[in-house]
């Protein structure tokens, strides 16, 4: 081996340690990296009062994405992507920081439905809605609410 393939077998090395150590294990990836919401999922038809809501579970994964037990039930629905558009933090009126944190999830299953998701998270409190579509004809409109599940104590 010349000087030339040592050189580079070092930084290729020494970049992967790096980038390795760069997220420790544990800590989150984004905003909503391991964080778990309890909610109540309504479905919502034009012209008719709305029934009583339905408990789910919300689970987010930096990566992964987030799953809904009830969207798998119903819709065979699994870890499905999300994007966050907006995460910044604000002051109210009794000047305590919180945090605002909006999510956009957008995906088509096989059988060409697509399910457009949008929801809001202020501090630990989630709110949104559903829509679930067929050739831009909508099928199902869903609005949901609730809180953050507290964490277990290390």
């Amino acid at each position: 081996m010349n000087l030339k393939h040592i050189i580079i077998s070092a930084s290729v090395l020494t970049v992967g340690l790096l980038s390795i150590n760069a997220v420790k294990k544990g800590e989150p990836k984004d905003a909503l990296d391991k964080r778990k919401f309890t909610i109540t999922m309504t479905e919502v038809k034009e012209g008719a009062a709305p029934k009583k809501g339905v408990e789910d579970e919300f689970e987010f994964k930096a990566g992964k994405g987030v799953f809904s037990n009830f969207l798998f039930e119903k819709m065979e629905y699994k870890w499905i992507k999300y994007e966050i558009t907006k995460d910044s933090t604000y002051v109210d009126e009794e000047q305590s920081e919180g945090h605002w944190t909006e999510v956009e999830i957008s995906t088509t299953d096989a059988a060409d439905q697509t399910l457009m998701m949008k929801c809001t998270i202020d501090n630990f409190d989630i709110s949104g809605e559903i829509k679930i579509t067929k050739k831009d004809k909508l099928k199902k409109k869903y609005e949901f609410s609730g809180k953050e599940k507290a964490g277990k104590k290390k």
